[in-house]
């Protein structure tokens, strides 16, 4: 990774459906070249996918919340456990954490009554043991 990279990274954050002929034109190089480059952090794992942005209030999921989970036991990396919140409705992100807490889930639901449901599941996991729930006022803080 170089300083031409970085810049290739920093206009596809701005908009990921930036043309390599746009590209090319912000950093003076060639699109082949452009294209070149992409390619490599695609295959080296830089860029792992090209993805819409969503507004989730626009989906009628415009409440956000993060859950912090407790696990019964230490279950770090627990391929089963992850596969089965990610099934769950309206987890869009979830982290490993160290500290007070094992996991941190992001939930969107379109309600507080609606999310109590999704707490609910997520209680019923096997292996979690508990659950704390920050609710999300607003996010004005985004990496796009």
């Amino acid at each position: 990774m170089d300083e031409t990279d970085l810049e290739i990274l920093r206009l596809l954050r701005e908009n990921a459906r930036a043309t390599l002929a746009h590209i090319s034109g912000e950093i003076g190089l060639s699109s082949p070249s452009v294209k070149d480059r992409l390619d490599k952090m695609e295959r080296e794992g830089v860029i792992l996918g090209y993805r819409p942005v969503l507004d989730h209030g626009k989906l009628g999921q415009g409440l956000t919340a993060f859950v912090q989970l407790t696990l019964a036991h230490q279950q770090c990396c627990n391929d089963e456990l992850a596969d089965a919140l990610r099934e769950l409705p309206g987890v869009v992100e979830g982290h490993y954490t160290d500290g007070d807490h094992d996991i941190l889930l992001k939930v969107v639901t379109e309600n507080p009554e609606s999310l109590r449901d999704v707490l609910n599941m997520i209680n019923a996991v096997e292996g979690v043991a508990n659950t704390k729930t920050i609710i999300s006022l607003t996010n004005p803080i985004r990496e796009f």
